[in-house]
């Protein structure tokens, strides 16, 4: 949820409903989600109703697009060096402190960047 809002895209979160499954455990799941920030959470039960048991997580997922909320961003841009993307990546997706690169891993950058590719996305 964390990373989809990264780049802002609000998320709908299914929450597969299972035979076993209480209403105070989907309530829990459906809370956290909400906490974590997505913008809707809702349970889901297509396993076993077929189209029908995904009717409400449907209509969540118009509702949110019709909301126009929705503000996607990357997360770097294609000017950043391939060393400065990769640290971001796993700085904000992955939630690295830092990142140590080989000796090997940085001759093999400064090669791709020397070959004008550079700016591709990583």
């Amino acid at each position: 949820i964390e990373n989809a809002n990264t780049f802002g895209v609000p998320v709908v979160v299914a929450i597969n409903r299972r035979w076993h499954d209480t209403d105070a455990e989907l309530e829990i799941i459906r809370a956290a989600c909400m906490e974590a920030g997505a913008a809707r959470a809702v349970v889901a039960n297509h396993w076993a109703e077929g189209g029908y048991g995904a009717k409400a997580l449907a209509e969540a997922v118009v509702e949110v697009c019709e909301e126009g909320k929705g503000a996607f961003k990357l997360l770097y841009p294609d000017s950043m060096s391939i060393m400065e993307k990769l640290n971001t990546i796993a700085t904000t997706v992955y939630g690295a402190g830092s990142v140590e690169y080989s000796d090997e891993a940085k001759a093999q950058i400064e090669r791709y960047e020397s070959l004008g590719f550079g700016n591709l996305p990583v």
